[in-house]
């Protein structure tokens, strides 16, 4: 009976920023647990070479590019689904763009280049994702927000602005299209152990280690668990809520 709630089998699955990190690692644990997963990214060589590597291991999945701060990129991939599947049951929103930049120095141009990506593409994709899963009866939307969308960053503003933002939109799409089976969540990962973490000193990633209540780094394939678990029918009355997913940072100063 567990084994069978987390059977993504004859699913579709759509992970965007997904050729590498956090989003790479969430599209293969989908794929391992039965779905097609449709690598995306806004480079077509980089999704294709993720998604060859999942062939070769025998998993099922396709590399499409879009980059989601562009409607029309959005359009073409909703395209590609409607004609060649004919369905889309998870959309994981896991695309960002995180300038590096103080409140003052954040200029008009920059604001809204990030507006298209962090808000405008989560809702954009959203929405194309709720026309082919009216269709179908169910579906289940996942945002990638962050832990700084409760705790800020310094030199993050945008970023933890906009994924504050994920909280109102997650529950609006979960109480309007709940009535056709769509649900809507939110994970809020902490620090993870990706090509950002590489950046750190020794000495600064035994700091991060020392403020997890765990003492150590998420593993990216943690985000793809849970990631199953709300695309998955384990969830299937979780709708319009954000799960922390950290190691317990939030817990600590």
């Amino acid at each position: 009976m567990t084994d069978k709630l987390f059977d993504l089998s004859g699913r579709v699955a759509l992970i965007t920023g997904s050729s590498q990190g956090l989003g790479e690692a969430t599209a293969r644990v989908l794929a391992e647990h039965g779905a097609h997963v449709i690598i995306s990214s806004r480079k077509q060589d980089a999704c294709e070479a993720v998604a060859a590597g999942f062939r070769d291991r025998g998993l099922s999945a396709e590399g499409f590019a879009c980059n989601i701060g562009h409607q029309e990129a959005i359009d073409g991939i909703y395209e590609h689904l409607a004609n060649s599947h004919g369905r889309l049951d998870i959309l994981v929103n896991n695309a960002v763009l995180s300038p590096w930049r103080t409140i003052e120095d954040t200029d008009r141009p920059l604001l809204l280049k990030a507006l298209e990506t962090n808000v405008a593409g989560y809702w954009y994709m959203s929405t194309g994702a709720v026309k082919l899963m009216k269709a179908q009866g169910k579906g289940s939307i996942i945002n990638i927000s962050s832990l700084a969308a409760i705790r800020p960053t310094m030199m993050l503003a945008l970023y933890s602005t906009f994924k504050t933002a994920l909280d109102g939109m997650a529950r609006s799409f979960a109480l309007e299209f709940g009535p056709f089976g769509i649900r809507a969540n939110n994970i809020l990962p902490g620090l993870f152990d990706t090509s950002l973490a590489d950046a750190f000193t020794p000495e600064q990633k035994r700091e991060a280690e020392a403020k997890t209540p765990l003492r150590r780094l998420g593993d990216p394939s943690e985000i793809g668990h849970a990631v199953l678990f709300l695309a998955s029918d384990a969830s299937a009355y979780i709708t319009g809520t954000s799960l922390v997913v950290d190691g317990g940072r939030v817990l600590l100063n």
